[in-house]
């Protein structure tokens, strides 16, 4: 029977020396593929920043802050609550810029809240959650580490709800977008269109609820600040068309589209006029006084910011683009009679003239009323005009109509 113990005894001792060991090697394993993760990152991190073409503001940021950003950007698509343990601390700022700059890269991350991060919260509360914080948590090896949690993923059971909704509801706005532009060969055409689409549907904000500077907020919720706007812009140019950037301005927001291997400043916002002609008769008129535009000129009435923005050279505007831009009497009467023929059939009653010439506002006047006599008596009897730049000759013609059309 001793015997028999004894036996049992050694087994169990043996079976437990085995498992130790085993589980020393798994351990050392462990350990030495997690420290080879971290040594290889570390390379990346002490290396020359990276300098992408199609990323505008990864390429403003240091090597340490371009390493979160492709952690963030990979656990995101991922679609993980948590970020992999980072071999270094993230300070506030460094955090709070690699996010802006991710979404800034990234409109299609509109859930992402650039300004609602908090590294002084060392964990993580329902309310945390609710409000969309980013929030940077205790390392569980040691003060070197950092880890960040990320709301609105698939794996975050108290907000995917609120993210599948969102999707679902951003996609069918994508939908509208997709139908719009699906023919359509001229990125000139398209980036008229895209811009016009927003104008559109969306109301400007200088500040606003949780998306007004977030593609949703101008895409679903239709109420956007300047870099609202600019991310919606870039998310539909970029999904059909090509390469654009999002340039900050300090106050303000826009666009630098890549079209016919040329760079164009486009801001949309600064081109919804939102009843800035001071009649709320005129309210959801749309100019495209920024659409297409060269530095020189842009310049005259923005500040730039981002220093790495690419250089608009090219002077075609939208206006020379559709033969909107007469030089001379006479190729102002024939621009203005196309307009007038194109805004009746669509039933509108406003367009855009840029001129250079003298007296323009008269010129344009006279042109118009001879037009509307000869042709479209029915159709208005007079005009009001509107200087839409001291720097930029574009003029916005509305026709006033005294009495109803006549059905043709």
């Amino acid at each position: 029977m001793k015997r028999k113990i004894k036996n049992i005894c050694f087994a169990a001792f043996c079976m437990a020396f085995i498992s130790l060991v085993i589980y020393s090697i798994s351990s050392v394993g462990a350990v030495s593929k997690t420290n080879h993760s971290y040594e290889k990152a570390s390379e990346r991190l002490f290396a020359e920043p990276e300098v992408r073409a199609d990323s505008l503001y990864f390429n403003t940021l240091s090597s340490r802050c371009q390493y979160v950003y492709d952690v963030l950007k990979e656990t995101v698509a991922k679609g993980k609550q948590y970020t992999e343990l980072m071999p270094l601390v993230l300070s506030e700022g460094e955090l709070s810029a690699v996010v802006r700059a991710l979404t800034y890269d990234d409109p299609s991350l509109y859930y992402v809240n650039a300004a609602a991060f908090d590294l002084k919260n060392h964990g993580y509360t329902e309310s945390a959650k609710r409000s969309g914080r980013l929030v940077v948590l205790p390392s569980i090896v040691d003060d070197r580490y950092t880890r960040i949690w990320i709301p609105y993923t698939a794996n975050d059971s108290d907000s995917s709800k609120f993210l599948e909704k969102s999707q679902s509801r951003f996609k069918a706005s994508l939908k509208k977008a997709d139908e719009m532009v699906a023919d359509v060969r001229d990125v000139f055409l398209a980036s008229q269109l895209i811009h016009d689409y927003l104008c559109g549907i969306c109301e400007k904000t200088e500040s606003g609820g949780v998306y007004a500077d977030t593609a949703y907020g101008a895409l679903v919720e239709g109420k956007a600040t300047s870099l609202g706007y600019a991310k919606a812009f870039k998310l539909l140019f970029d999904r059909y068309f090509g390469v654009s950037f999002i340039v900050n301005g300090g106050k303000d927001y826009w666009n630098a589209a890549l079209i016919n291997d040329n760079y164009y400043n486009i801001d949309v916002y600064g081109d919804d006029l939102d009843d800035m002609l001071g009649s709320v008769e005129l309210r959801g008129v749309t100019s495209h006084l920024y659409l297409c535009r060269d530095d020189a000129t842009f310049y005259l009435e923005h500040e730039k910011g981002v220093e790495s923005v690419p250089v608009c050279s090219d002077k075609t505007t939208y206006y020379s683009h559709n033969g909107f831009d007469p030089s001379t009497p006479s190729e102002l009467y024939d621009a203005v009679k196309r307009q007038v023929e194109t805004q009746r059939k669509t039933k509108n009653y406003y367009f855009e003239i840029y001129t250079e010439l003298d007296g323009a506002e008269g010129r344009i006047r006279e042109a118009t009323l001879r037009a509307l006599s000869e042709d479209y008596p029915d159709y208005a009897d007079s005009v009001q005009i509107y200087r839409l730049s001291d720097n930029i000759p574009v003029f916005v013609v509305r026709m006033v109509r005294s009495a109803a059309p006549r059905e043709e």
